[in-house]
């Protein structure tokens, strides 16, 4: 190991930080390892990124763990700065840009994984959730941000929509069975419904023998629960095959012309491989796009793709305004698309006791959005599944040329930026969630 006094040679007292910290990794030429990092608690660094010195004076105990090319080589690096609320000195922490995961791009500012989770977590406490119910949603929010889910910390970027809502209450359990049961949301927000539902149906198979499959659904809530492969691969980390199906509001039109009567309406499904080999997991929209996808069009006044959308005139739209105004979302693939749409609104929203279509106004009026999670046990059906798992997988992968498996990217993502400990956070999201961890929500204009 090398230390990083050697490692800056001559330089390594001083520099000076001068517009930004990509200008000052770029005129410095650090240069790292495939995947080595400098991890530097002690360091005096000033609040202001721009303009100041930084005492690189006491970080001999910093190392990487190879040279390699320059960094000017690689496509990207970062000097990253986050700071740390429980130190008097920032963290300073280099790294080098594993493809394009865990580097920042202009809009971006890179933060430690830990930091994210707890600012995120101190921010929902802050706007009125305890420590458990907060907690909770801070990882499955960092989870999503982690592997590049478009449905992660961007909730944080309007916090008055992740205050409790008037008169909610915690997810209660209903229909209680050994096999089966339904959990009322109680207007608690999706996301603690989903984890209390995926957590009630592994706890059933997974505590009687009796049960090698089970199957419980949520209801009664009307806000996302966020990136459904969170819950699966929960499950599946458990060893259990775990199935997801979950309804939403209307903003998917079933064909070409008809208005909105079906959500997103997502599925995943994650599957066990053992202790030390990360869950199989597989997440679809039954829709064209996301709603979080046409939203972010929207808010960054870029086109959308084509023929994912249509405009109040039933006609194919690239305008995300239109499609939400009055337009719909397509589903995925014409009519199979819109069978699974169907399907799952079926199991999701009619079967969980959530609002069902066609005997309410609207499924959004309603605030009552449906959730079906189902677990398998695999060793009641065949022996040795987790390496006939393998087995298919490794087949697949090498049936042709850059076989990429469902799910494959996010997991190398989210493994890369954990190996880093850090991750980009658009810029103007980290800062809503700092204000509101310092000062909650916004007071009403006097």
């Amino acid at each position: 190991m090398s230390t990083c006094s050697s490692f800056f040679s001559s330089n390594c007292q001083r520099f000076r930080l001068l517009s930004s910290w990509k200008q000052a990794i770029r005129s410095y030429n650090v240069q790292l390892g495939k995947t080595a990092f400098l991890r530097c608690s002690d360091l005096v660094v000033p609040s202001s990124r721009s303009g100041h010195q930084l005492d690189l004076s006491p970080i001999s105990s910093c190392s990487s763990s190879s040279y390699r090319p320059p960094l000017s080589h690689f496509s990207r690096g970062s000097l990253l700065v986050s700071k740390q609320k429980s130190r008097l000195s920032d963290r300073l922490l280099f790294y080098r840009q594993f493809g394009t995961s865990t580097t920042a791009s202009d809009d971006d500012v890179p933060v430690s994984i830990e930091e994210a989770k707890s600012l995120t977590t101190q921010a929902l406490k802050k706007i009125g959730w305890d420590d458990e119910d907060a907690a909770l949603q801070a990882e499955i929010m960092v989870a999503a941000e982690l592997c590049g889910n478009n449905q992660g910390l961007v909730k944080m970027y309007n916090p008055q929509l992740m205050a409790p809502a008037p008169n909610a209450g915690k997810p209660v359990v209903e229909r209680d069975t050994p096999s089966s049961a339904v959990i009322n949301g109680n207007q608690a927000p999706g996301m603690l419904a989903a984890v209390t539902a995926a957590d009630l149906v592994v706890e059933k198979v997974n505590t009687n023998n009796k049960v090698n499959i089970a199957i419980v659904s949520a209801y009664n809530t009307s806000t996302s629960s966020g990136q459904l492969a969170f819950y699966v691969e929960r499950m599946a980390r458990k060893g259990l095959i775990g199935i997801a199906l979950c309804n939403s509001p209307e903003f998917v039109a079933a064909a070409p012309g008809g208005r909105p009567v079906f959500g997103t309406n997502p599925l995943a499904v994650g599957i066990p491989q053992g202790e030390d080999v990360a869950p199989f997991t597989f997440d679809m929209a039954t829709s064209a796009i996301a709603l979080f996808g046409v939203l972010s069009a929207k808010a960054k006044g870029e086109a959308l793709p084509k023929d994912v959308a249509f405009g109040k005139d039933g006609k194919p739209t690239t305008d995300a305004a239109e499609a939400l105004d009055g337009g719909a979302i397509a589903t995925f693939g014409g009519h199979k698309g819109a069978g699974l749409s169907l399907v799952v609104e079926l199991l999701a929203g009619a079967l969980s006791g959530g609002a069902v279509l066609g005997q309410v106004e609207s499924k959004k009026a309603a605030k009552s959005w449906g959730h079906t999670f189902i677990a398998i046990r695999p060793e009641a059906l065949t022996d040795n599944y987790e390496s006939k798992v393998a087995s298919v997988i490794k087949a697949v992968k090498a049936s042709g040329d850059d076989i990429r498996i469902p799910g494959e990217r996010s997991a190398r993502t989210a493994s890369e930026r954990q190996e880093a400990r850090v991750m980009p956070i658009p810029i103007k999201i980290w800062e809503s969630i700092q204000k509101t961890a310092k000062e909650g929500l916004p007071k009403p204009p006097a």
